[in-house]
C-alpha cells in the first residue's frame, strides 16, 4: 500500500499539520510517615519538551519546527515542504532518537477504533474536495503506528511528474484540508478519544 497525504501524529503532540495537546496533571501532594507534605512530582512542560524534540530532530537532519505555546506541532505549507526534504528513512531514525524528549507530555496509548472511524470523515472531506480540483485520492486509512502514533491519509494519491505539479497537487492539498478544518477535527477526536475534552 502506498499511502500518501500522510500526517503521521505522536499522540497528542502534533505533526504535519495535524494537531492535539496533552498537558500532564502532576499528582496531588500526600502525607508522609513523618506528617509532612511530599513535593509534588514536577509538572511536565508539553512546550519545552516540544521545542526540545525539535531541536533533536533537525540535529538529526529533519527540518522540524518549533511547537506553538501549547506544545503543538502544525506545519505552515512551507514548513510541510522542508519536512519532505527528509527521507522517510530519516525522519524515522531521527525519531527514533528524538521520541524520548516527548515522554510524560504525550500519550502512547492507540487511538480506539471510534476515534478512527471517527476520523475518516473529515479524510473522506478532503478526497471530495481535492476531486474537485481534479485529483483522485484513494480510500482514508487511519492506523495505529508504534509509540502511539497514528497516521492519517490515503490509500494512494497522484503522483505528480514534475516541481511544478508538485507544488499545485501540495496547494490543493493544503486547501481542502483548511476548507474542512482538517488539523482542528483531527485535535477534536484525538482528545475526546482521550477524554481531555472535559
Amino acid at each position: 500500500m502506498d499511502a500518501r497525504f500522510l500526517c503521521v501524529v505522536p499522540l497528542l503532540a502534533a505533526a504535519a499539520g495535524c494537531g492535539g495537546s496533552h498537558e500532564a496533571t502532576p499528582p496531588s501532594s500526600k502525607t508522609s510517615a513523618g506528617g509532612s507534605l511530599a513535593a509534588p512530582a514536577p509538572r511536565l512542560d508539553p512546550y519545552k519538551a516540544g521545542v526540545a524534540y525539535g531541536r533533536c530532530m533537525r540535529a538529526h537532519g529533519v527540518p522540524h519546527p518549533d511547537p506553538d505555546a501549547n506544545g503543538d506541532f502544525h506545519l505552515t505549507p512551507a514548513q510541510d515542504r522542508a519536512m519532505h526534504t527528509a527521507t522517510p528513512k530519516q525522519h524515522e531514525a531521527a525519531d527514533a532518537a528524538c521520541f524520548h524528549l516527548l515522554k510524560g507530555t504525550v500519550s502512547t496509548k492507540p487511538l480506539s477504533r471510534g476515534a478512527q472511524r471517527a476520523a475518516l470523515v473529515p479524510l473522506g472531506e478532503v478526497r471530495s474536495c481535492m476531486r474537485g480540483f481534479g485529483y483522485q485520492l484513494g480510500k482514508p486509512i487511519v492506523k495505529n503506528m508504534s509509540r502511539g502514533r497514528a497516521m492519517f491519509g490515503f490509500e494512494y494519491a497522484p503522483t505528480p511528474h514534475s516541481a511544478r505539479e508538485r507544488v499545485k497537487i501540495r496547494g490543493a492539498q493544503h486547501t481542502c484540508e483548511r476548507r474542512v478544518k482538517l488539523a482542528a477535527r483531527i485535535d477534536a477526536i484525538i482528545k475526546a478519544d482521550r477524554g481531555e475534552d472535559r
